[in-house]
C-alpha cells in the first residue's frame, strides 16, 4: 500500500512540474511576442518616427512603420544608374498592389535584384540597404503609399525634419520612371529614374 501511495505522489509531482513548465514557456513565448504600445509621431526602437500603426493586423510581420531620423536620410540619390538600369522593368506584383503599404521592402529588394549597380550607394536602395542608424540595419526604401503616409503622418504635421524637396519612393511606374513625391504638397509624382532626389528610409517592426 505505502508503495502505492508513492507511486501516487510521484505521479503528481510530475503534473506539477509539467503544467509549471508549460507555464513558463508560454510566459516566455508571450514575453518575446510583446510589442511597445507606440503612437503616431513617437519615437522608434532606432531613434526614427513612428508613421503607421497596422491596428487591423493586417501584415503578418510586422506591427508598426518607423521612419528613420533626418540624420540618417540619403541626400542627391538616384533610382538607377544605368541605361539598362534605367529600362528595367522593376515590379513586386503588377497594377496598383505595387504602389501598398507593406511593399517597400520587396520593392526594394526587388530593385537589388536586378543588377549590382543598385547597390551603389548613389542610389536609393544601395543607400537605405546599407544604412545603419539607430542600431539597426533593416532599413528599406518606402513604396509610394509608404512614402504618402510620411508626408501624411508626419512632414504635413511638421514631424520629422523633412525637406520641401523630392522623396524617392521604391515603386516602379514604368521603363524609365518611378513613383517620388514632393515634400511641400499632397501630390505624387512619376519621375525619371535618373533624377537627384533625397530618401528617407523605414522599417518595419
Amino acid at each position: 500500500m505505502r508503495a502505492k501511495k508513492q507511486s501516487v505522489v510521484l505521479w503528481v509531482i510530475a503534473i506539477l512540474f509539467a503544467v509549471l513548465a508549460a507555464g513558463i514557456f508560454l510566459a516566455t513565448r508571450s514575453n518575446s511576442q510583446f510589442v511597445a504600445n507606440y503612437q503616431i509621431g513617437d519615437q522608434g526602437p532606432a531613434g526614427g518616427i513612428i508613421f503607421y500603426i497596422d491596428d487591423e493586423s493586417k501584415f503578418e510581420n510586422f506591427d508598426y512603420l518607423e521612419s528613420a531620423p533626418s540624420s540618417c536620410e540619403g541626400k542627391e540619390k538616384f533610382w538607377a544608374l544605368t541605361a539598362e538600369d534605367l529600362a528595367a522593368a522593376v515590379k513586386v506584383v503588377s497594377g496598383w498592389e505595387a504602389d501598398s503599404i507593406g511593399l517597400g521592402q520587396e520593392s526594394t529588394n526587388a530593385m537589388l535584384d536586378v543588377s549590382e549597380n543598385f547597390y551603389d550607394s548613389k542610389t536609393a536602395s544601395g543607400f537605405a540597404d546599407a544604412l545603419e542608424c539607430g542600431g539597426k540595419s533593416d532599413w528599406f526604401v518606402p513604396s509610394k503609399s509608404e512614402l504618402d503616409l510620411m508626408y501624411q503622418n508626419l512632414a504635413s504635421q511638421e514631424i520629422g525634419e523633412f525637406s520641401d524637396g523630392y522623396y524617392w519612393s521604391s515603386s516602379y511606374y514604368l521603363a524609365g520612371r518611378a513613383w517620388n513625391r514632393p515634400f511641400s504638397d499632397g501630390v505624387s509624382f512619376d519621375g525619371n529614374k535618373d533624377g537627384n532626389f533625397a530618401v528617407r528610409p523605414i522599417r518595419a517592426f
